[in-house]
């Protein structure tokens, strides 16, 4: 009996093993599936969830792009702006450069006029000097005595 109760033991612990992978395997298909259908949940959570965001990003760049246009259009008006006005300053600035090299080269003509008139003029101020006045003034006088009575006898014709 030892020999046939192992072999009944043996055939019985195949058949339990057996029975057991199949469970084993039964069990591991239902985990299996149950695995799949939470990640086919999770997936559809996902794509949702990534189609809202896709959807809120769609909207906020429909109300936020013509806003920045905008902004880029005033930036671009402002700066065509502040090139005229550089543009405008450096004609200024030419202009300027220009009177100040003039008004250089007019004192550089005026102190050469002044420096060469100065010698005449001080000539002219020395015959001015020597001029003697009452001699001038006796020899108006001796002149008025002469052509007043001239002028008396033409008064009469």
């Amino acid at each position: 009996m030892g020999n046939e109760e192992q072999k009944i033991t043996q055939q019985d612990l195949q058949e339990q093993t057996v029975e057991e992978q199949e469970l084993t395997e039964r069990d591991y298909l239902e985990k299996l599936v149950k695995n799949s259908e939470k990640q086919l949940f999770y997936a559809r959570v996902r794509t949702a969830t990534s189609i809202v965001i896709a959807g809120i990003l769609a909207v906020c760049a429909l109300m936020i792009v013509p806003q920045v246009l905008r902004t880029v259009d005033n930036a671009n008006e402002i700066m065509a702006q502040v090139s005229e006005t550089i543009i405008l300053a450096d004609t200024a600035i030419e202009s300027v450069t220009q009177m100040s090299t003039s008004i250089t080269g007019m004192g550089d003509k005026m102190d050469t006029f002044i420096t060469e008139n100065a010698e005449s003029v001080a000539e002219v101020m020395e015959k001015i000097e020597a001029i003697d006045f009452e001699g001038l003034n006796k020899a108006i006088k001796d002149l008025g005595a002469v052509v007043k009575p001239l002028a008396d006898f033409f008064k009469k014709f």
